[in-house]
């Protein structure tokens, strides 16, 4: 039943497909196990979520594009849709556009952006460049991995819409925070809205600040945490002459090489033919790494996306459409890695190059002995190829390429290391994103509120050390970090230690795990 139901939702069928699942459910509610039954459930609330991602119509989306391109005709408009270049689906005979169609076809058509006359050079690409060769250098100079730690302050809120919640209800929040790392440090809790709190182990796969209010009639619910953290930039040196084979007998290897379904099936027919051509007879594990970072870079584009929540499986999705955003590249990027046994896993968060910027990103690490977890950013690349011309030159382009492959800078705030894990506390309902976490999660009376029953601001606003010292003697007690701290030495392959965040002990978060995907080196 439930695959008659994709097919139709596929098909663009949707009121078919919920009648059958809803008339599924009502007929086993004796029958059916209760994984049946959620899997059932998701899929009715997975095409309530698509509806909300496709509302543009045809003459909308033309409408945004002439805004920026007055002399953009009607031939042209239907030139790019015959070509393919929109994101259409036919929704129960409705034709309609995904949401960003009209940013998205400036990324994907350059001749039609070069007419954009709201178009601006993004001298963020100009910045990372600087930044990258001071990481360079002080890397040469110390032959330090971690090099040039920045201190930030974070202020994140988070507001249910007015009668989002009915009044009354236990709305509970998961905001992000800072996970352990080798490269995070000094992470402190500076204060929370409301004042009690619960902050995840420092090693969940989501680090989260828990939080909870009661609703009021016709008043929003806002929540909002305050805190400080470091950054460490990464740099590393590696010979693909040193590379040496991997130890596959231990758990993190198993973990991080496998198949994963369904965005990491390593048996996916298109994916198995892609790598093939990728790799070729290559055999060293960095240099196939890097030929499937050059390959995502020089033939994918930047996409804004729809919800990772409605997409059936991630790499197969970018590498179908040669398109996709930062963890739709990653996603492609772990999945060619772990077919040719390479270990490679999710990092996400944000990223800050501008002071109070709230740029979502997600970016991935691989491994590679005797070197250990490299870094590397092929959504990075991928911009910086197809869209940082009018900053950069072709060498600087090359140059900054090469460094978001197994370097990393410093404007990160990484609250991942996983995808698609439990939260902590656990939600009872659906998640509104069931691959990444970001933006927080929401629900009220263990209903989920989606994402368009609240907002979020987030505000990364880079502090002198100083600063960052006075705020956490003044906020924080003094606590004994739970490991070396980088200024300790710490190495690629070392364990990660991050100081705990919280005042209260109880929810300082000093648990660890024995699951494979929390611990940091390759054993």
């Amino acid at each position: 039943m439930l695959a008659e139901a994709i097919e139709l939702r596929q098909r663009g069928e949707f009121e078919k497909a919920t009648s059958l699942l809803r008339h599924w459910l009502d007929e086993t509610t004796a029958t059916a196990s209760a994984e049946e039954r959620r899997a059932a459930e998701f899929e009715i609330e997975r095409m309530r979520r698509i509806r909300l991602d496709y509302k543009r119509s045809a003459e909308e989306v033309f409408e945004g594009i002439r805004k920026r391109v007055p002399d953009f005709s009607r031939e042209e408009f239907e030139r790019l849709e015959r070509d393919g270049h929109f994101d259409v689906q036919v929704i129960d005979g409705r034709k309609v556009f995904m949401n960003s169609s009209v940013s998205n076809i400036f990324l994907r058509v350059p001749e039609l952006r070069a007419r954009d006359r709201s178009r601006k050079p993004d001298l963020t690409y100009r910045k990372l460049y600087d930044h990258a060769r001071r990481v360079k250098e002080a890397h040469r100079l110390t032959r330090d991995f971690l090099v040039l730690p920045q201190d930030f302050m974070v202020t994140y809120t988070l507001t249910v819409k007015a009668n989002a919640a009915p009044a009354g209800a236990l709305v509970r929040c998961w905001m992000p925070y800072v996970r352990m790392f080798p490269f995070q440090s000094d992470a402190y809790i500076l204060g929370t809205d409301p004042t009690d709190y619960l902050v995840a182990p420092p090693e969940y796969p989501h680090r989260t600040i828990y939080l909870e209010k009661r609703a009021e009639k016709d008043v929003p619910t806002r929540f909002q945490v305050r805190f400080i953290y470091r950054c460490w930039a990464r740099a590393s040196e590696v010979d693909p002459a040193k590379v040496q084979p991997y130890r596959k007998d231990g758990p993190e290897y198993a973990y991080y090489a496998a198949d994963r379904k369904p965005h990491l099936d390593l048996s996916n027919e298109l994916l198995r033919k892609l790598n093939s051509e990728i790799v070729g007879g290559e055999t060293n594990p960095y240099l196939i790494a890097r030929r499937i970072y050059d390959w995502i870079a020089q033939n994918t584009i930047y996409q804004y996306a729809r919800e990772y929540s409605t997409l059936d499986n991630i790499s197969h999705y970018v590498a179908s459409r040669r398109a996709g955003d930062c963890g739709q590249h990653g996603m492609l990027f772990i999945a060619l890695c772990r077919m040719n046994g390479i270990p490679a896993r999710w990092q996400s968060g944000w990223e800050s190059f501008d002071a109070r910027g709230n740029n979502m990103h997600d970016w991935c690490e691989f491994y590679v002995e005797p070197y250990g977890w490299l870094p590397a950013d092929p959504d990075m690349a991928v911009n910086l190829v197809h869209y940082a011309q009018d900053v950069l030159s072709e060498t600087e382009i090359r140059e900054l390429c090469d460094f978001m492959f197994g370097s990393m800078d410093h404007f990160r705030l990484a609250t991942n290391c996983d995808f698609g894990m439990p939260l902590y506390p656990p939600k009872e309902d659906f998640r509104s994103e069931t691959v990444d976490f970001q933006r927080g999660e929401v629900e009220a009376d263990g209903k989920n509120l989606y994402f368009d029953q609240w907002n979020w601001n987030m505000e990364i606003e880079p502090i002198p050390p100083e600063r960052a010292a006075e705020l956490a003697r003044q906020y924080v007690p003094p606590l004994t970090p739970s490991g070396p701290t980088p200024q300790e030495g710490e190495s690629a392959t070392s364990g990660p230690a991050v100081a705990p965040a919280a005042t209260d002990q109880t929810t300082s978060g000093a648990q660890t795990s024995s699951d494979p995907a929390m611990s940091a080196p390759m054993s």
